[in-house]
């Protein structure tokens, strides 16, 4: 639902973006020019806005002293012409360069893990096959349904293991009838017990054992991935994330960010836009 624009509006339009680029890692090397103030990245964590750390608040600032770039050169005398594309009004303006550039001009998304936060890493391993393909490769495993038919196979269907057993077959020859053949040098799993009353014990256990049993166990594996995946950074915190099959999603939100307050933008330079106020909209109110 779209809201009408008013001037007290456009600094809750800054934070919201701010937040945004904050939340999925694009807060990196970006200007944002309103109400006559720069909001700027910093590496600083210590400076801070609104609550906001790493941002950079200067008054006074004229937006076209940063929106104007070159356009063409004169071949005769290699003049350079500058020039703004901005809205005149200059209602809400940005500049950018980094993951923010390469998001809205080439449709890509990567981010340095430690810039992530904790939201946007939800939705990544909801949405994308990161963990799971993870899980895959760490623990041979994708869900916990997996885990449990894992569990008992390392029980009792684990090949470097014989299932003989005396006391279920009359002889051996019936034995390799049914298994179609086994290397006699294999261990037999109740030998894997101090007594035979405790490997039927563990049969008993392990027939009746259920996904809901295993849960806990899988939260933790799960739990333990993401960490390792967020965490999984070089000597200086500077390991990328390259996703890209998300970046259309993060497109859509950041448009919806500036619909909402009724306006939309269009880009200057590939590394500016400027918004203004949707076709048939009413003026900024007082």
């Amino acid at each position: 639902m779209e809201r009408k624009l008013k001037k007290q509006d456009i600094e809750e339009l800054v934070l919201e973006v701010i937040k945004f680029l904050q939340k999925w890692g694009l807060w990196v090397d970006v200007s944002i020019f309103a109400k006559g103030n720069r909001y700027s990245h910093t590496y600083k964590k210590e400076q801070s806005y609104k609550g906001m750390a790493c941002v950079e608040c200067a008054a006074g600032i004229n937006p076209e002293d940063f929106t104007i770039g070159p356009t063409e050169s004169w071949i005769d005398n290699d003049e350079i012409m500058w020039k703004s594309f901005s809205n005149p009004e200059h209602i809400f303006d940005m500049v950018y360069e980094g993951p923010l550039y390469m998001l809205l001009r080439h449709d890509e998304y990567e981010v340095k893990k430690s810039d992530i936060s904790e939201e946007a890493w939800e939705y990544i391993f909801e949405h994308t096959d990161i963990l799971s393909d993870n899980l895959m490769d760490w623990y041979d495993c994708m869900d916990v349904t997996d885990l449990l038919d894992q569990i008992v196979m390392n029980k009792f269907d684990n090949p470097e293991f014989s299932a003989w057993d005396p006391l279920v077959f009359d002889t051996w020859e019936e034995y390799q009838n049914l298994v179609g053949g086994e290397d006699t040098c294999l261990t037999p799993n109740y030998q894997r017990y101090d007594t035979y009353a405790e490997y039927l014990g563990e049969v008993e256990a392990y027939e009746v054992i259920s996904v809901e049993d295993v849960m806990p166990l899988w939260e933790k594996m799960v739990s333990d991935a993401k960490n390792i995946i967020r965490k999984n950074c070089d000597y200086d915190r500077n390991e990328m994330l390259y996703l890209p099959e998300i970046a259309g999603q993060i497109q859509s939100e950041f448009t919806k960010l500036f619909e909402y307050y009724g306006l939309w933008f269009d880009f200057g330079f590939s590394w500016s836009l400027t918004c203004y106020e949707k076709m048939g909209g009413k003026q900024i109110d007082e």
